[in-house]
């Protein structure tokens, strides 16, 4: 295995996306990938910077601009079924970083797989920002985590004026150029009508901490529209009121990230102390679907168990 690059986050230089690369050795010369043989690049306090895909897992999903990407370890076996737990440690922890952070990952496609070896080279398939991530019980009963990658947009990238100027040194490197040519928002809030119906039905005041966000000196206030069972693939819950609540950012990310959860009869828990916040306050027009509630919860099944 070769000595890794230094890390940068962004578009490969002098890569189209499309380009195909024979190897794995091709993808490493042109600052595609920074390993040679390994499938996922980055580290557990820097973020990830790459990965290369070649069908090692049976849950991963290629949906075209959505991937769903199973998490490194669990020991699968021949058909890609875990034979173990996983744990966010190492890489798995460093993808959480991208969560956070919206750092984007090069994403490669193997094509002609065999048994977990790309037959017929690699396709450089763009940029994309970890969207979210669960975990999940697997019919043989491992832990397994996953993530959603989503394409991202034209618009999340930015091009310098002077790269040279944002490393201080004119004569910046490549990978330093694409490195100080990437910026991007730290997740996207979908503030859909629906959701705009149920934030103005609280007054923009979180049904779980109670806390207004007042932004300005009108007494504006701030709230975003949390979906409780995800949209979009491979959650396919629904854009509808009853799928909706109206929280604070702070507890918006929380409940994303699987901090929070809601029991049944509506209790707001402290999923990583098991310590029972409250009520969630819900108004009686809001039918708030149950069916959503126990969703959300099972995609956290590491810290669920018992609510």
């Amino acid at each position: 295995m070769s000595p890794s690059k230094p890390i940068f986050f962004g578009s490969p230089p002098d890569v189209n996306e499309g380009q195909w690369f024979r190897t794995h050795d091709a993808l490493y010369a042109a600052d595609v990938h920074r390993f040679r043989g390994r499938g996922i690049s980055g580290t557990s306090h820097e973020g990830v910077d790459s990965i290369v895909a070649s069908g090692g897992y049976a849950g991963d999903e290629d949906l075209g601009d959505v991937i769903v990407y199973t998490a490194q370890g669990g020991a699968p076996d021949e058909s890609g079924c875990l034979t173990a737990d996983q744990e966010l440690t190492g890489v798995n922890e460093g993808m959480l970083i991208n969560y956070r952070e919206g750092l984007p990952i090069r994403y490669v496609r193997g094509l002609g797989i065999k048994r977990g070896k790309a037959t017929e080279g690699y396709r450089y398939r763009g940029l994309y920002l970890v969207e979210g991530y669960w975990s999940v019980r697997t019919d043989r009963g491992h832990l397994m985590w996953q993530f959603r990658l989503a394409k991202a947009m034209a618009g999340e990238r930015w091009e310098s004026g002077d790269a040279g100027d944002a490393v201080g040194d004119g004569g910046a490197t490549p990978l330093q150029q694409a490195a100080a040519r990437y910026v991007s928002t730290q997740r996207r809030v979908r503030n859909t009508a629906e959701a705009r119906a149920i934030k103005s039905l609280y007054g923009n005041t979180c049904q779980m901490c109670r806390i207004p966000v007042v932004v300005d000196a009108h007494g504006a206030r701030y709230s975003e529209g949390a979906h409780i069972h995800a949209l979009g693939r491979p959650h396919g819950g629904r854009d509808v009121r009853s799928n909706i609540l109206c929280l604070c950012p702070n507890c918006h990310v929380l409940f994303d990230s699987g901090a929070r959860l809601i029991t049944d009869d509506f209790k707001v828990v402290d999923a990583l102390t098991r310590e029972i916040l409250g009520d969630l306050y819900v108004e009686p027009v809001h039918q708030i679907d149950p069916a959503c509630v126990h969703q959300h919860r099972t995609r956290w099944a590491d810290r669920s168990q018992g609510l």
